[in-house]
C-alpha cells in the first residue's frame, strides 16, 4: 500500500515568457503592478521607529546580496542597482479564486501573487503564485497538470477562457499577449508554461513512506502520483528514470531537487515554510532561488531566439548574440557553493550550453561564407587595379580625360566637377561592396552618435 508523506507547506509558481515594449511599463503600473520591494517584512511589534528599522533592514539585505552573489547578478536580479540594462520587477498582490479543469474534474485554487520581470531587451517573464485548496500530493499533481498547458480551460467569474487568454486578457489587461499571430514570444517559447514547485513534508525520507525521489520525478515530469510504483505502461524504464535523475540536486539529506526543461521541483523536510511561519525559508525559495530560475529562463529564451532568427540577418544576429553572452552568460553567480549548484543544474536542464554550441557551429559556417565572399571581392579589386595599371601613368589618364572633355566642348570646371561627383557615386558603393564589415561598423557609429540639442 502506498503511503504518502504529509505536506505542511507548498509553493507553486507558473511562469511564461512574453514580449513587451517599454511604453507598456506605465500601463502595467496603472493596472496595479508595482515594484517588488527589496524588503517586505513587517517590523516587530516593539519597534518604535519603523522607518529606521526599515532602512537598517534594507542595508543588511543589500549587504547579504553583495557578500553572497556576484555584483552583476545581484544588481540585476535583487537590488535593482544594475548600471547597465536594469531589469524591472513588478508585482500585484491580488488574491482571487480560480477553477482549473482536468477532464471532468474541477480543482479550486487561489492565485495570491502576480509578478512581472521586465528585462531591458523587451523580454518579459510572468509568474503566478498558486495556492492549493488541499495540501496533498494528488491535488498538487492535478494542479500542475492543468497549469502546464497554454490551452487548459479555467473557470473565472462565469467565464471559461483558456489559460493563456485568461492571463493575457485579465491579468495582463490586454497590454501584451502570450499567443497569437505576430506575437514574437509565442514563436520561441513553446506551448507549455514552466512550473516551479517547492514542497515541504513533515516526515523524513527514511524508507517507511513512498520515496522522495519517486515523488520528485512524478511531480517534475507531470506523471500520476504512484506511477513509479505501479509498473504500468506509463511507468518509466529504469534507464530513463536514471537519465532524468542525473539532473537531480542532492546536497543535503533532507531534500531532493530536480531541474527539467519545463519544471523545477524541490521536495524535502524543513526546506520551506509560509512567510508568517518562517520568512527566511520562504524568501529563500520565493525570492532568491526563484530569481535564479527566472534568470535561466531569460537566457534560454533569448539564445533559442538568436538561433531561430539567425538566417534573417546572420551578421547582426552574430554581433547581438556575442554581446548578449558577454553580458549575461555567467559561469558562476555566487561566492557560495549552493546557489551555483542550483544555477548550473537549471542551466543544464534548459539545454542552454547546447543552444550556445549550436549557434557557434552556425558561426563557423558564416565565417567560411564571409571568407569566400571576401576573396571574391579581393579578386574584383585586383581586376580593377590591373585595369588601371594598363595605363602607363597618371599623365595618360589626364590626357585621356582631356581628350574626352575636348570632344564634349565642356569647361574644365564643369567637366571635372561632374567627374568628381561620378567618381564618388561609383566609388563609395564599390568601397562598401569591397569592405562591407568596415562600412557596417562606420554606419553603426554614425547612427549611434547622440544628436546635439540646439542652444536655447
Amino acid at each position: 500500500m502506498m503511503i504518502l508523506p504529509t505536506i505542511d507547506a507548498a509553493l507553486i509558481k507558473v511562469t511564461g515568457v512574453f514580449s513587451y515594449q517599454r511604453t507598456a511599463i506605465p500601463r502595467f503600473v496603472k493596472a496595479g503592478y508595482h515594484s517588488i520591494p527589496l524588503v517586505d517584512d513587517l517590523p516587530p511589534k516593539e519597534t518604535t521607529d519603523h522607518q529606521a528599522w526599515l532602512e537598517d533592514k534594507i542595508e543588511k539585505t543589500k549587504k547579504f546580496y553583495k557578500d553572497t552573489y556576484y555584483k552583476e547578478f545581484a544588481s540585476l536580479m535583487f537590488t535593482g542597482e544594475a548600471e547597465r540594462d536594469p531589469m524591472r520587477a513588478l508585482q500585484r498582490l491580488e488574491t482571487f479564486d480560480l477553477i482549473l479543469q482536468k477532464q471532468e474534474k474541477k480543482i479550486k485554487v487561489q492565485c495570491t501573487c502576480q509578478e512581472l520581470f521586465l528585462f531591458a531587451n523587451e523580454t518579459g517573464i510572468l509568474s503566478l503564485t498558486i495556492s492549493p485548496e488541499s495540501l496533498d500530493f494528488e491535488s498538487i499533481s492535478d494542479i500542475i497538470f492543468c497549469l502546464r498547458s497554454f490551452d487548459s480551460k479555467v473557470l473565472y467569474e462565469n467565464q471559461e477562457p483558456e489559460l493563456h487568454a485568461f492571463i493575457s486578457e485579465i491579468l495582463l489587461d490586454n497590454i501584451v499577449k502570450l499567443r497569437g499571430d505576430h506575437v514574437q514570444a509565442d514563436e520561441y517559447s513553446g506551448s507549455k508554461f514552466k512550473i516551479y514547485t517547492i514542497i515541504n513534508t513533515q516526515e523524513s525520507d527514511d524508507g517507511t513512506l513512498y520515496g522522495r525521489d519517486e515523488l520528485v520525478y512524478e511531480i517534475g515530469t507531470g506523471s500520476r502520483i504512484g506511477e513509479m510504483q505501479s509498473n504500468g505502461f506509463n511507468a518509466p524504464t529504469q534507464a530513463y528514470y536514471d537519465e532524468i535523475m542525473k539532473n537531480s540536486i542532492k546536497v543535503f539529506r533532507n531534500y531532493t531537487g530536480l531541474a527539467l526543461l519545463d519544471s523545477f521541483t524541490v521536495i524535502g523536510q524543513g526546506v520551506f515554510q509560509n512567510k508568517e511561519v518562517n520568512s527566511y525559508k520562504f524568501d529563500t525559495y520565493n525570492r532568491v532561488y526563484f530569481a535564479i530560475y527566472i534568470y535561466n529562463l531569460y537566457l534560454r529564451y533569448n539564445i533559442f531566439r538568436f538561433n531561430s532568427i539567425f538566417h534573417l540577418d546572420p551578421i547582426k544576429t552574430r554581433d547581438d548574440f556575442q554581446q548578449f553572452l558577454n553580458q549575461y552568460n555567467y559561469s558562476h553567480i555566487s561566492f557560495n557553493f549552493l546557489p551555483n549548484i542550483f544555477y548550473k543544474k537549471i542551466h543544464q536542464a534548459l539545454d542552454i550550453d547546447d543552444e550556445v554550441a549550436q549557434f557557434e557551429k552556425r558561426l563557423v559556417g558564416l565565417a567560411a561564407r564571409l571568407q569566400e565572399q571576401q576573396e571574391k571581392r579581393q579578386a574584383t579589386l585586383l581586376g580593377l587595379i590591373s585595369a588601371v595599371t594598363t595605363l602607363s601613368s597618371a599623365g595618360d589618364i589626364m590626357n585621356l580625360m582631356e581628350g574626352f572633355r575636348g570632344n564634349l566642348g565642356w569647361t574644365a570646371m564643369a567637366f571635372y566637377s561632374l567627374a568628381g561627383f561620378l567618381l564618388l557615386a561609383v566609388g563609395l558603393p564599390a568601397l562598401a561592396y569591397l569592405f562591407p564589415e568596415l562600412t557596417r561598423k562606420f554606419l553603426k557609429q554614425v547612427r549611434s552618435k547622440p544628436q546635439r540639442r540646439p542652444r536655447e
